[in-house]
């Protein structure tokens, strides 16, 4: 589970990199933002799960 954990982590931490090199560029516009809010959608998956999955582990120990 912590690798699983780890590889989603890692994959996050790559993919705001590129959105950061991106909006840099002046890629990025009000228009064009798809990049960024597919990110954000990431970024909150991986806060829910969190989330939960603290809470499970510690009711069920």
């Amino acid at each position: 589970m912590t690798l699983a954990h780890a590889v989603h982590l890692v994959g996050g931490i790559i993919a705001l990199i590129y959105v950061l090199i991106k909006a840099l560029l002046g890629y990025y516009s009000s228009k064009n933002r798809l990049g960024v809010e597919l990110c954000v959608t990431y970024w909150h998956f991986l806060d829910v799960l969190w989330l939960y999955l603290f809470v499970f582990i510690n009711v069920t120990i």
